[in-house]
């Protein structure tokens, strides 16, 4: 910039004032897009978490693995939520069937971190088949963030998961 045939160099206050505010600006929306984003990546590990444990489950009532103590007959497997209240509603147990009474083969375990069921979840797997009932939809939402993950069953006993935006209401 020239003033009065003097050759200024750098910039400006006001410059350098506007070039600070955009880059606050584009910080700040950065910053809120990738919490989201995690938030978003803790809702999908946990359906993960639980499409991975209906699976165990189902590997064990397909396999007529035998838990301890369960001399008659196999009935099948029961995978069920703890829930106390609807962010409680975290942890899973599994109940093997034998000879027509339940019996719990591993205790309550933390299946969810971040999201939590807004159902009860009680499904059944059928020894021998790996089939479960009932089927139908899981619904597990973030307590943060209006997002919700979706884990789909059929009646073959196929898993399947997809993730849902919900729209806040206002």
């Amino acid at each position: 910039m020239k003033k009065g045939g003097k050759k200024y160099r750098g910039f400006t206050l006001i410059e350098l004032m506007i070039v600070i505010t955009i880059i606050v600006i584009l910080s700040g929306m950065s910053i809120a897009g990738y919490s989201r984003f995690t938030q978003r990546q803790a809702a999908m590990d946990d359906a993960r978490n639980f499409v991975s444990e209906m699976r165990k489950v189902q590997s064990l009532a397909k396999n007529l693995v035998y838990p301890d103590g369960c001399g008659s007959g196999l009935g099948g497997y029961r995978l069920l939520s703890d829930c106390s209240g609807q962010e409680d509603c975290k942890n899973m147990t599994v109940d093997a069937i034998c000879g027509g009474s339940e019996g719990i083969v591993t205790k309550s375990e933390p299946i969810l971190s971040a999201a939590y069921f807004t159902n009860d979840v009680n499904v059944l797997f059928e020894a021998g088949t790996g089939n479960l009932s009932p089927y139908g939809t899981y619904l597990m939402s973030d307590t943060k963030d209006p997002y919700q993950v979706t884990v789909t069953t059929d009646s073959n006993g196929v898993i399947n998961m997809a993730e849902t935006e919900v729209t806040p209401t206002i």
